[in-house]
């Protein structure tokens, strides 16, 4: 089947009239390759530059700035060549092409697969990458002039060769990394490429086409196998990629996506589990998806708008809910990879919003609560899963916060994969909002990618009733240390977030909560706790300090690394709690949000905790109580430490008791009683 032509003319109309900022960002970068300056800007550039590096001479395909070969992976994907493309399409002015059939040229000729080049320009997964980019870049190229049958062969050469190399590398270390999908996707592409172009409008094969269409067809066959087997082994059954970094879900997703929508167009058969496992990553995307509509920076991720992968993916797979937080119309890369139709198909299609606003992922450990789907909604993420191999942070037990569609409580990023202290930093569990011990690394950097140390997490639990929702996660982490941390995330509707540690063992220790705030706000300390204050919200932290007294404690701001994006560094407050005392100990922080600009409505207050059986009260190292009040509403909150039994079974304050572990009541409504969350 021929594959659909695509009306780049009518695209590049489209893409002026409701996409010009897009268009003069693509018409930058191409005019920079044209001048040979590369700077790496682009939402899905998975290792972006802040500083352009421009060539005066030949190139060096092999140019390594700062030390960082990350530029040399990023450089030779070639993402650029599919700008100047679209360049070409926008302006009809032939100096892209001419750019891009010389670069094409010279990176054929400069780079030979030897043992030296496939550990840089030739590594696997650039190999993948440049099968989709080279394919795609072409498409705006044929018909121009410039890009002669010449160059058109030298094109179908450097795709078989490709392909051949990519089909010859098999290794088991695919199966498990992102690094599989991205490669087999490339195959996949340069396959379905190969088949329609390996031959002439004639049937007949081009003189530098010999049994090009077959090796096609036997690289299409070959990558769906590979897909199949890579996403049944790397996908967990809750849609998460196990990596444990929303970028390389996306990566992965991303490539999925371009095989479902390169099959449609060349009209070649997929196995279902492909179509499957597409939906189940886009809807775990939507799940943690954040007001803002980008992905949390869990592990090593980007802060980058998700509404170009929910558009793609609505389209392709017919979804109305990832239709609603995709964007209104086909954005500037969908419209000229899926064309005309698509766009007024994509126009007229129906939204719905979800109505889910809890989402267990439990196989992955990522809990997400938020109150609604608007920009200003409020988001809660608790973190207590797998490592996820090197890209990985150590952030069991992280939560992050959006309070009226702000970032309050915010992951430190990744900046850079060159090892050294700010990369292992950034890793660390003290760059995010976890408990620690003695300020003490519960996994240890062995370098950018190793570690030591690893860990399980344990004790996982949830319940949601009503307007209360608890969240329970531990970890193994610190027990050569003597030490059990346990984390429970007791959430009063969207806004009210009780956040209590418990460090159980013996010996004295320093326990330590980390809290890093959003860069954009500032941060106050006060006696009883610090405020956050940002420009739509504010966010009042109020610490319980033990009701006996006596121990060393403390509160420290400081300015912190934080990054959004790859190789753009800042600095963010970060608030640490910490007590130095025998075990057993417990961290209470209650986090209460409000709209920026109206005062503080809460006040938070310890409760002594009674079994009434006995009358006796009971001490902080068996149970807590606290109440939270809004001017509105008096919330009783009861955390039993211990087990329920004996005299602490019964257990509760001023005349309203349970049998729970963990138990909320609102005081305000008629005839309430405490709601057990946890028993």
């Amino acid at each position: 089947m021929e594959m659909q032509k695509i009306d780049m003319k009518w695209c590049a109309r489209y893409c002026r009239e409701f996409w010009p900022e897009e268009c003069a960002h693509i018409l930058r970068i191409a005019d920079d390759a044209v001048e040979q300056r590369f700077l790496f800007d682009l939402p899905w550039d998975m290792e972006q530059t802040a500083e352009a590096v421009e060539f005066a001479g030949d190139i060096d395909w092999q140019y390594m700035p700062k030390g960082d070969p990350e530029f040399i992976y990023q450089f030779n994907r070639h993402r650029y060549w599919i700008c100047l493309g679209q360049a070409y399409a926008l302006t009809g002015d032939e100096k892209y092409a001419a750019c891009f059939v010389g670069q094409l040229t010279s990176w054929l000729e400069e780079n030979p697969i030897n043992p030296g080049t496939v550990k840089t320009t030739w590594r696997t997964i650039e190999a993948g990458i440049r099968g989709e980019n080279w394919v795609k870049a072409m498409e705006y190229f044929r018909d121009c002039p410039v890009v002669t049958e010449e160059v058109r062969e030298r094109f179908l050469h450097g795709l078989h060769l490709h392909g051949q190399f990519l089909l010859d590398c098999r290794v088991p270390f695919s199966d498990k990394s992102n690094w599989g999908v991205l490669e087999n996707h490339g195959l996949f592409d340069i396959g379905a490429y190969l088949m329609e172009h390996g031959k002439d409008g004639r049937g007949g094969s081009l003189s530098a086409g010999t049994g090009l269409a077959e090796a096609g067809e036997t690289y299409v066959a070959e990558a769906l196998v590979r897909l199949e087997r890579e996403l049944a082994i790397q996908v967990m059954d809750d849609g998460v990629h196990w990596e444990q970094s929303p970028m390389y879900h996306n990566e992965v997703l991303r490539c999925v996506l371009e095989v479902l929508r390169m099959a449609k167009r060349r009209g070649i058969s997929l196995p279902p589990a492909l179509t499957g496992q597409a939906r189940a990553m886009a809807l775990a995307d939507l799940a943690w998806m954040k007001p803002d509509r980008t992905q949390p920076c869990g592990g090593d991720s980007d802060r980058t708008d998700l509404r170009d992968v929910f558009t793609l993916a609505a389209w392709l797979l017919k979804d109305e809910e990832l239709r609603f937080a995709g964007y209104e119309r086909l954005d500037f890369d969908s419209v000229w990879d899926l064309g005309e139709e698509a766009a007024l198909e994509y126009r007229s299609m129906k939204s719905k919003a979800p109505e889910r606003l809890f989402y267990p992922m439990e196989q992955s450990g990522n809990w997400c609560l938020r109150s609604g789907w608007g920009w200003d909604g409020d988001y809660l993420h608790f973190k207590c899963g797998s490592l996820g191999g090197g890209h990985g942070h150590f952030d069991k037990l992280h939560m992050d916060l959006c309070v009226a569609g702000e970032d309050v409580l915010i992951d430190s990023g990744r900046y850079t994969y060159v090892d050294g202290s700010l990369r292992r930093q950034l890793k660390s569990s003290c760059a995010h909002n976890v408990p620690v011990v003695d300020w003490q690394e519960y996994t240890q950097c062995a370098g950018s990618w190793e570690v030591k140390g690893r860990t399980a997490p344990a004790a996982r639990d949830w319940c949601k009733k009503g307007p209360y929702t608890l969240l329970q996660g531990s970890h193994l982490g610190y027990l050569p240390a003597g030490v059990l941390v346990n984390r429970r995330i007791l959430s009063i509707g969207s806004r009210i977030h009780v956040i209590a540690d418990e460090f159980y063992g013996a010996g004295t220790h320093v326990c330590g909560q980390m809290f890093h705030l959003n860069p954009a706000g500032r941060v106050e300390l006060g006696e009883d706790g610090f405020l956050y204050r940002g420009a739509r919200a504010e966010t009042a932290f109020y610490r319980l300090k033990p009701s006996e007294g006596g121990e060393a404690e403390g509160m420290e701001l400081e300015e912190t690394p934080v990054s959004f994006h790859y190789n753009q560094l800042e600095y963010a407050p970060c608030v640490s709690l910490w007590r130095e005392a025998p075990l057993f100990v417990s961290m209470i922080t209650v986090a209460a949000g409000y709209e920026a600009g109206d005062p503080n409505p809460y006040t938070v207050e310890r409760v002594p905790v009674t079994a009434p059986v006995t009358g006796r009260q009971l001490g902080d190292g068996e149970a807590e109580g606290l109440r939270i009040r809004d001017g509105r509403h008096s919330w009783l909150v009861i955390l039993n430490h211990l087990e329920t039994g004996a005299d602490g079974e019964y257990i509760g304050a001023d005349g309203h008791y349970g049998l729970g572990r963990v138990m909320v009541m609102d005081e305000t409504e008629p005839g309430s009683r405490l709601t057990v969350l946890q028993w």
